[in-house]
């Protein structure tokens, strides 16, 4: 059987492409997820290995906040290098630095984007614990001369004896170019922008003088690293607040931070992979019915010779065994070329992963083939059942049916589902977590998916009226095909209907998001100008920037808006922080209680819902710790709501801090009498024409801080492409079982004086129905779930849902479009049955 079952596949070949393809698309996506993934990992470990190989000793702050994605420390004093320098074992130690800090090119521009690798200044020394060498030129020497990695240069063109402008915390200033420098191996890690100075300029530029993040040490080899370590710890004050580790340990933990950064993106693609996977699983499962179907006869034939049940319906599944390890295998290869494109990608967008070649592991390759075979196997046991079913006598029937069964179980069991899911909906509106959202959802699309076969007739009847309508005779068979069987056509939209749905949900839910940010700034923002940079936390406009905005005389009044990283009781979010003096009438948050212009250095806002949540209320008190390791206890001042954040401090709060603080926006009222180009003119000239944010009119920022939502849509759009191309490939695959169940009936058609083009329209319009029932539905289930999570995320300040009509109507377009293109090939075989032998087939 074995044997038989090799042969039959193979007799079949344009069958085994299209089942394989199916497959081929899933693993491929899962293979070059899963190599990009381990590609990064051996990457950032050889990377980080080479660079701190002469670091045997790390010390830094004790004092520290974890933002999510490792944690941020306090600066350590400079003074303690000396007693770092006396312990015994230590043969060299220099401060290390890795501090905001912005290149601005020759033209006036920053370098790098601002959604690209961060932008850092550091410490060039001669030190051979150093982390830098020189490539070219000589180290930087007193407050004027500075290095910059050799692919900064690169990119900005910028030769030894330049002068170059660096943004940072300090402000802005202009610098000559003494040298250029490599990172370990690499010209520089990861993409990101280094500018770096002698440590005295760069504690006072980018810091605070007298500090830096921490000491890189290197042993003399008379100690181990644990030894070492330990030597260094007992010689520093217990009131210093430093910890020493060693070089492995730093070599871990930092290798480890960039994983968990790039693991987030790694882990959004591993799941759009599985998505793919599952929608194949519709396309496969129809190809097997499909292959059930055709060789109705074949398995007749084998049970009326002798063949068991068993073995009839064990022989549909060693060919599911094949089909699933040939498309594996060949998924897991254009896997890839796709890790490849995928780090392609990351270079375009700045993001630069110095790689060695692609690391490939046998784990990958057995995830992949072990994966995609166990998912052809599955989609194929039901089918493989009927096969088996079939009775010997219809050996003598040459005409293929794909039966329909009926439907009472079916919706029975699609009812019981989606009254789950939307048990769980609710109680996810009422309060409850997301995995329960989650669920819910799930439950959802199964129930729909499985009552799919009971909606597909009345709607594909629906929406086949203005087909027979417009294209009569044709078109009311087209219809009629369509609505024949209700399984088979749900089955085949099913691919269409979640990738529409998922795509209708995200769009919806985007629209929300742009609406409400809108709203919020809005509300908020009453100036003329605002002047933003997009930091994402890191770096940002120097306050020392915004106070000189301020003394403008075309300005009357402008306030800034930044955010720092600080433990709030049992939290550690990023916290709004604001100047309540300069901010009246200007930045103004919804105040539910309290005032905002009388907060002090030492009270804290709340958001309006954190505030029910902790049992907060005006005068409550509320322990904060900082960065710089100050533990106070606040008074909460007053609550508020529909802002960025759920706490607000005071920029008085950090004058004396070493934390360093920047604004992420300045907002700008022109004094009265000033028109706008003279205003613009004089504002650009301390800021966005040195480099130090982008200026623009109320109107514009609002236009774009909401636009930023559109990045993210697009790579959800990117990602579900691929789920776009599996649908098609399902609606192929279905149009051809239906022409071959119907040879004779096309013939018949066709001996009455149908012509080919006739045969054209029925088999396309029959594409588009099928393909216009997924969407419709999906389109419909995508509102729902858009509509369930903005409510759910009412706690987190969406006010209302927004339905974007134009993106919906747009949707459906798209799935007419891909009814047509799927309807090409089949169209194409339909008019090329012959009439004779078609209508000899009874």
């Amino acid at each position: 059987m074995f044997r038989l079952s090799l042969k039959m596949t193979l007799s079949r070949r344009g069958r085994l492409l299209l089942t394989s393809l199916a497959i081929i698309l899933g693993t491929s996506f899962l293979s070059g997820t899963t190599i990009f993934s381990d590609t990064i990992n051996s990457t950032f470990d050889r990377l980080f290995t080479d660079v701190f190989r002469d670091v045997d000793a790390y010390v830094r702050s004790t004092d520290s906040v974890d933002t999510g994605f490792g944690d941020q420390r306090a600066p350590s004093p400079i003074s303690a290098l000396e007693t770092i320098f006396g312990v015994e074992g230590v043969s060299a130690a220099v401060g290390d630095m890795q501090s905001y800090a912005r290149v601005i090119n020759k033209d006036g521009k920053p370098l790098g984007e601002d959604q690209g690798p961060p932008t850092f200044g550091g410490i060039a020394s001669e030190s051979s614990a150093g982390l830098w060498s020189v490539e070219d030129g000589r180290l930087p020497v007193g407050p004027e001369e500075m290095m910059l990695d050799r692919e900064t240069a690169e990119k900005g063109k910028f030769e030894i004896g330049d002068s170059v402008r660096v943004n940072a915390l300090s402000g802005t200033r202009e610098f000559t170019l003494v040298g250029i420098a490599n990172y370990g191996d690499v010209s520089s890690p990861g993409g990101a922008t280094f500018a770096l100075f002698d440590q005295p300029t760069a504690s006072e530029f980018l810091l605070k003088p007298g500090f830096v993040d921490a000491f890189l040490i290197k042993g003399d080899g008379t100690l181990s690293d644990e030894e070492l370590a330990e030597a260094i710890d007992a010689a520093l004050p217990a009131d210093a607040k430093l910890e020493t580790l060693t070089g492995a340990e730093i070599t871990e933990e930092t290798t480890s931070q960039i994983k968990i950064v790039l693991g987030f993106f790694t882990a959004f693609l591993t799941a759009f992979s599985f998505i793919a996977l599952g929608i194949g699983c519709f396309v496969i499962y129809n190809v097997f019915s499909i292959t059930a179907a055709q060789r109705q006869r074949e398995s007749a034939l084998l049970r009326a010779i002798g063949a068991s049940r068993r073995q009839v319906t064990v022989s549909l599944l060693v060919e599911a065994l094949i089909v699933g390890l040939i498309g594996s295998v060949i998924g897991f290869i254009t896997g890839i070329g796709l890790s490849q494109a995928l780090s392609a990608l990351l270079n375009a967008i700045g993001l630069e992963i110095p790689t060695k070649g692609l690391t490939i592991n046998t784990d990958a390759i057995v995830q992949t083939v072990s994966i995609g075979t166990l998912i052809t196997i599955l989609s194929a046991i039901l089918p493989a059942l009927r096969s088996g079913r079939v009775p010997p006598l219809a050996a003598f029937q040459d005409t293929a049916l794909d039966t329909v069964q009926k439907l009472t179980r079916r919706v029975a069991i699609g009812l019981v589902l989606i009254i789950a899911g939307a048990v769980a909906l609710i109680a996810s509106i009422n309060g409850a977590s997301v995995t329960i959202l989650g669920l819910g959802v799930l439950g959802v699309f199964a129930g729909v998916l499985v009552l799919g076969p009971a909606l597909s007739k009345p709607i594909a009847m629906l929406l086949g009226k203005p087909v027979a309508m417009l294209r009569g005779v044709t078109g009311a068979m087209s219809q009629q095909n369509a609505a024949r069987n209700p399984k088979r056509t749900a089955r085949t939209a099913a691919p269409v209907l979640i990738g529409v749905a998922l795509v209708t949900a995200f769009t919806a839910l985007a629209a929300s998001v742009k609406n409400e940010i809108r709203e919020t700034i809005g509300s908020s923002f009453r100036g003329d100008y605002a002047l933003s940079v997009n930091s994402r936390g890191f770096g940002g406009i120097p306050v020392s920037v915004t106070d000189q905005i301020d003394q403008l005389n075309e300005v009357d009044q402008a306030t800034g808006v930044g955010f720092i990283a600080a433990k709030v009781g049992d939290e550690s979010p990023f916290v709004l922080v604001f100047n309540p003096k300069t901010s009246k009438d200007l930045y103004d948050l919804e105040m539910l209680s309290g005032k905002q212009s009388d907060l002090k250095k030492t009270e804290i806002l709340v958001e309006a819902d954190k505030a029910d949540e902790k049992n907060l209320k005006v005068g409550s008190s509320l322990q904060v710790t900082l960065v710089d390791g100050r533990s106070i206890l606040m008074t909460v001042a007053g609550t508020f709501k529909d802002a960025y954040g759920n706490y607000a401090f005071s920029r008085e709060l950090f004058e004396d801090s070493t934390s360093p603080l920047f604004d992420s926006f300045v907002y700008i009222k022109v004094a009265e009498g000033v028109n706008d180009e003279s205003a613009r003119t004089a504002i650009s000239a301390i800021s966005s024409d040195l480099g130090i944010g982008t200026l623009e009119s109320r109107d514009e920022y609002i236009d774009t801080q909401a636009a930023q939502v559109d990045q993210f849509l697009a790579l959800i759009y990117g990602l579900l492409f691929l789920s776009v191309i599996i649908a098609i490939v399902g609606i192929i695959i279905t149009l051809l079982l239906s022409v071959f169940e119907r040879k004779r009936e096309i013939g018949l058609l066709r001996a009455v004086g149908m012509t080919r083009s006739q045969v054209r329209t029925m088999v396309r319009w029959e594409s588009v129905i099928t393909s216009l029932f997924g969407a419709v539905t999906g389109v419909v289930l995508g509102i729902l779930t858009g509509i369930v999570i903005v409510v759910s995320l009412n706690e987190s300040g969406f006010s209302a849902f927004t339905l974007p009509i134009v993106n919906t109507l747009y949707i459906l377009l798209g799935a007419f479009v891909i009814g047509v293109i799927a309807a090409v090939f089949p169209a194409w075989r339909a008019t090329r049955t012959e009439i004779i032998s078609a209508i000899a087939s009874a």
